[in-house]
């Protein structure tokens, strides 16, 4: 499938990137992840720094530092260090959904603490009912009939047995709204053409042609007369 080149990045290995809300969707001709941003190793990173500067200050006071203070360092040390590296190999290797062709299924992951290994849903194809792209922010507000100044898409799948499981999430500014849309469906069908899966889209929302060189909609060319044959006269 071709996706829009003004949401996309392509990767070295040749999968293309869309980035979303603090995570961005890896799409592959088999597979496609949606994993934590590269932001994300950020934080594991430093817990780890400083649990390797508190080490070192316990192996240079020697002792000499209250007892009370070791037991508390040692202890942090303890909880600090395995959830940092988890952390870590998440943020890197890690993915929260993974849609696998080859497996025919979507799977929701663990997360941070289960390092992307355990599994908390697992959807087969067949059990998809649909993908829906929603957006809040757009209806007016009851008190200031003015809507919100924030658009939040969501990409959703819903289960045949009505089951609605978040896939991806794209805030954006209300000016903003048609690249958080273009985001969003990207994804939505790219997730589509690898599952079968029918997308919908919110109310007052439609597919049109743009041209990604401007970024303007593309009108449709005005349907031509049929051409009529040539006629022979008589003199």
């Amino acid at each position: 499938m071709q996706l829009p080149d003004h949401v996309t990045a392509t990767r070295r290995d040749g999968r293309r990137e869309i980035l979303l809300h603090r995570s961005m969707a890896v799409i592959g001709p088999d597979k496609i992840e949606i994993r934590s941003a590269r932001s994300a190793v950020w934080l594991p990173l430093v817990m780890l720094l400083l649990s390797v500067a508190a080490s070192l200050w316990v192996i240079r006071a020697q002792g000499s530092a209250p007892f009370w203070v070791l037991v508390v360092v040692l202890f942090a040390l303890l909880f600090i260090v395995p959830i940092s590296v988890m952390a870590l190999v998440s943020s890197v290797a890690g993915a929260d959904v993974v849609i696998d062709a080859t497996k025919g299924s979507a799977t929701w992951q663990q997360g941070y603490l289960g390092m992307g290994l355990g599994t908390k849903e697992l959807v087969p194809f067949a059990k998809i009912g649909h993908l829906e792209v929603t957006v809040e922010g757009e209806a007016p507000d009851r008190w200031h009939e003015e809507s919100d100044s924030l658009r939040q898409f969501a990409l959703t799948l819903v289960k045949q047995s009505g089951k609605r499981l978040v896939l991806a999430q794209v805030p954006v500014p209300a000016g903003a709204q048609t690249d958080g849309m273009d985001r969003t469906l990207a994804v939505g069908q790219a997730i589509a053409a690898l599952t079968g899966a029918e997308i919908r889209l919110p109310e007052g929302w439609a597919l049109v042609e743009i041209d990604t060189e401007t970024g303007e909609e593309v009108q449709p060319k005005p349907p031509t007369a049929p051409r009529r044959p040539p006629t022979k006269r008589r003199r």
